[in-house]
């Protein structure tokens, strides 16, 4: 066969596909007009009585928006689901309520100001979605929608809501979040099968009493409101299991908020706490508990009788101590208490045996107890920025550490016991100033990635450093180091390697051996000269040799032969 003829039978094959694939989109859009589905209004307004589902959602630039619905809409006697969600309505025809059979009507992301008062007449509507409008306000007859069952109006710039709201009795879902409701009506109470409650960013200061009619409700938005205190109705919800209200500005709980025997999630973050109730410790099925940026100076003992909790956030409160109790939290996993004014903690924290986050930057910690070691599932430990002078031996027993931070504090020695932890994979120890030495057990880190070291008084390494065969970036800024170890050219893994502001006079011909480095910076230091073997770095990017006393020779020399790296000097 010659070039030509296979030419044209690759490009009758293509005719063929393309036909082929024409072909299969006119049989599925004759199938879709079978069974009732269309996606085009000219066509739909021909066939009137064959329409069940009509979907003129804009979801793309590939078609033009609609920025009005003809009346004839209201001709589609047997549709049962309309989408117009991306389009640009302002209005709605009243024929809309001649949709008789309509079970589900989405107008998302339109720009209604109004709902025709006809919508009532919608007598078989289950879903009802004008989320992202421009609504101020709701027809009463809203309220005649006895079927609804899903109601979505968030996005919108509602005021106040009609009392009719409270008439829809098979309602389940109510999402007015991002409005701007100052109050309720205490109608909101008859709303029996209501089971999701979302009202979070609007201007809501109190909340009816009746809001604790709602038998069946699991899930309460509230946050990002005005709240100041809660009526003690809030503990009738028997069935809640999530309840947030974060971002208010309340300063104390009812003591019934203890009666929610089913809340399994409370947000209470962003608020102005300085006590809590010792009735919080009766949410028996209590599993995440947000407490954080508040005013608190203490816990209630009762906090230890949440046997189920498995994250505690207390971060940025104003915390001295821990109550003893906080060691029966069995189950508990996370514990976040950076940012409070700890100066010790109990012994008893040990006994968190699930834990594996323990957060306690910016305290002011100058101990830490030996029953740290207990927690053998710990694999996340933050202690930057306290007051620590050493850490415990019994650190090594940390099995499952995997990141230790220990930034910022007034370490001066760092125990042996270090190169236990055999999952380590990040060890931050910068900025300690008095830290002099590293124990020759950090060798034993297989499996760290990260070491950082700068701002101490360090003036040598263990030749040690040489075993951590995993090290991506070794950071020593800032020390007073006149010398490395020749092992250093082991570290195969080595990407990022920092070195300014020392006191080095020469490096190791072993440093041209890191065939990973790709950053090298050696400000500040005392070199005169560098080895040849550097020009062995084939993966290096950048290099920073910022120094008066560094031989200009050497700059001029090395800019000839590394033309595709950055040099700073």
């Amino acid at each position: 066969m010659n070039y030509n003829s296979h030419s044209r039978t690759k490009q009758f094959r293509n005719i063929g596909a393309i036909f082929s694939t024409i072909l299969l989109c006119f049989c599925c859009t004759i199938e879709a007009k079978e069974k009732g589905v269309y996606y085009n209004l000219t066509e739909a307004l021909q066939h009137p009585a064959g329409v069940r589902d009509l979907d003129l959602s804009v979801m793309d630039y590939s078609n033009d928006p609609l920025t009005t619905l003809p009346k004839e809409i209201g001709k589609l006697q047997n549709l049962k689901n309309l989408s117009l969600n991306g389009n640009e309505l302002t209005t709605l025809p009243k024929e809309i309520g001649n949709l008789q059979k309509l079970q589900t009507l989405s107008l998302e992301n339109n720009q209604l100001t109004t709902l025709p008062e006809k919508i009532g007449k919608l007598q078989k509507l289950q879903k009802l979605n004008l989320g992202a409008n421009q609504l101020a306000s709701l027809p009463k007859e809203i309220g005649k929608l006895q079927k609804l069952e899903y109601l979505h109006l968030g996005d919108n710039k509602l005021t106040t809501l009609p009392k009719e709201i409270g008439n829809l009795q098979k309602l389940e879902y109510l999402h007015l979040d991002d409005n701007k409701l100052t109050t309720l009506p205490k109608e909101i109470g008859n709303l029996q099968k209501l089971q999701k409650l979302h009202l979070d960013k609007n201007q809501l200061t109190t909340l009816p009493e009746e809001i604790g009619n709602l038998q069946k409700l699991q899930e309460l938005n509230l946050g990002y409101n005005q709240f100041t205190t809660l009526p003690k109705e809030i503990g009738n919800l028997q069935n809640l299991q999530e309840l947030n209200l974060g971002y208010n500005k309340l300063t104390t709980l009812p003591e019934e908020i203890g009666n929610l025997q089913k809340l399994q999630k409370l947000n209470l973050g962003y608020n102005q706490f300085t006590t809590l109730p010792k009735e919080i410790g009766n949410l028996q099925n209590l599993q995440e508990l947000n407490l954080g940026y508040n005013q608190l100076t203490t816990l209630p003992k009762e906090i230890g009788k949440l046997q189920k909790l498995q994250g505690l956030d207390l971060y940025n409160n104003k915390l001295t101590t821990l109550p003893k109790e906080i060691g029966k939290l069995q189950k508990l996993q996370d514990l976040h208490l950076d940012k409070n004014q700890l100066t010790t903690l109990p012994e008893e924290i040990g006994k968190l045996q699930n834990l594996q986050r323990l957060d306690l930057d910016k305290n002011q910690l100058t101990t830490i107890p030996k029953e740290i070691g207990q927690l053998q599932n710990l694999q996340g430990l933050t202690l930057s920025f306290n007051q620590l002078r050493t850490i415990p031996k019994e650190i090594g027993q940390l099995q499952n550490l995997q990141g230790l931070t220990l930034t910022s504090n007034g370490l001066e020695t760092i125990p042996k016991e270090i190169g236990q932890l055999q999952n380590l994979k990040v060890l931050y120890l910068d900025n300690n100033r008095r830290l002099a030495t590293i124990p020759q057990e950090i060798g034993n880190l297989q499996s760290l990635q990260v070491l950082t070291l700068d701002i101490n008084l360090l003036a040598t390494l263990p030749k040690e450093i040489g075993q951590l065969q995993n090290l991506q970036r070794l950071a020593l800024t800032v020390n007073a180091l006149t010398t490395l170890p020749k092992e250093i050219g082991n570290l195969q893994s080595l990407q990022v390697l920092t070195l300014a502001s020392n006191r080095l006079t020469t490096l190791p011909k072993e440093i041209g051996d890191l065939q990973s480095l790709q950053v090298l910076t050696l400000a500040s230091n005392r070199l005169t000269t560098l080895p040849q073997e550097i020009g062995n770095l084939q993966k290096l990017e950048y290099l920073n040799l910022s120094s008066r006393e560094f031989d200009v020779r050497w700059k001029k020399r090395e800019r000839s032969c590394t033309q595709k790296r950055q040099i700073a000097y």
